[in-house]
C-alpha cells in the first residue's frame, strides 16, 4: 500500500478485532497527524463490522495518506486486509 503499512496479528480468541493507527512526526504537526488518523478511521469504519473476530491490526501511515482521497484509502484498506488474510 502506498498510503500505509498494515500489520496483522491473529490472537486466536473470539474477542472483537482491534485496529490501531500510528502516525509519526514526519507527517507534520499534531494537527496534521490527527487529521490523518481521523481519515484512516473513517475509511475503516465501513469495514469494521464485516471483519472476523480475533485479530489485532496496526496501520502505520505513510506521507501519501495525508493527501490521498478517502475512496483511495478505503480501497487500499480493503486490499491490505485481503493480502493479510483477514477478509
Amino acid at each position: 500500500m502506498e498510503s500505509f503499512t498494515m500489520y496483522v496479528y491473529q490472537r486466536g480468541d473470539d474477542a472483537p478485532t482491534r485496529m490501531g493507527f500510528v502516525v509519526g512526526r514526519r507527517l507534520g504537526a499534531h494537527v496534521a497527524r490527527n487529521r490523518v488518523k481521523r481519515r484512516l478511521r473513517a475509511a475503516a469504519r465501513e469495514l469494521w463490522e464485516q471483519l472476523p473476530h480475533g485479530y489485532d491490526l496496526v496501520c502505520v501511515a505513510r506521507p501519501p495518506a495525508a493527501t490521498a482521497p478517502l475512496d483511495a484509502l478505503r480501497a487500499q484498506l480493503q486490499q491490505a486486509l485481503q493480502q493479510g488474510g483477514v477478509r
